[in-house]
């Protein structure tokens, strides 16, 4: 495991962290760190937004028909 230091964080925002922890019945740590791995699970927009780039568009459907096509998908 890696450690992190943050240095010069605005006060209100460690004790709105550590209000928030505290809430989850879990360590500043635990918590600060189930944040960033909440983070850094999804892919950065600017990732995301390259890859639907990448998808080739559908002729002859509007966003609409597409938004219909996957929610009759849905069980």
């Amino acid at each position: 495991m890696a450690d992190l230091l943050i240095r010069n964080l605005d006060p209100v925002t460690h004790r709105e962290l550590k209000r928030r922890a505290q809430r989850a019945g879990q360590s500043l740590q635990a918590y600060v760190a189930g944040l960033l791995e909440a983070q850094t699970a999804r892919p950065a927009i600017e990732d995301w937004l390259a890859e639907l780039e990448e998808i080739p568009p559908v002729e002859g459907a509007s966003g609409a028909d597409a938004v219909r096509s996957a929610r009759d998908e849905l069980p």
